[in-house]
């Protein structure tokens, strides 16, 4: 299974804890570059958002999840493509 393949699965599950941090993409699976990964998946279509949560020691910590874009994203990439159909 790729790293992307990975980071899909785990954002897809099911449950409260379907967040990734960068940290635990690292430790769990291996992956050295998960922003890359992250823009790859959102590339192909999946949408990914990307959250910020300061910690009481005053570090802050990036985490994704998989969403559904919005309407205004939407009107966005139909506009990018000039109208063609998504496929």
């Amino acid at each position: 299974m790729s790293a992307k393949e990975k980071i899909l699965k785990y954002l897809s599950k099911d449950g409260p804890y379907n967040t990734l941090t960068v940290a635990q993409a690292q430790s769990r699976f291996g992956i050295s570059n998960v922003g890359a990964r992250i823009e790859e998946l959102r590339a192909e279509g999946h949408c990914i958002y990307t959250n910020k949560k300061k910690l009481s020691n005053g570090k802050t910590i990036t985490y994704y999840r998989l969403g559904k874009p919005t309407r205004e994203m939407i009107a966005m990439a139909h506009s990018i493509l000039g109208g063609q159909a998504f496929a």
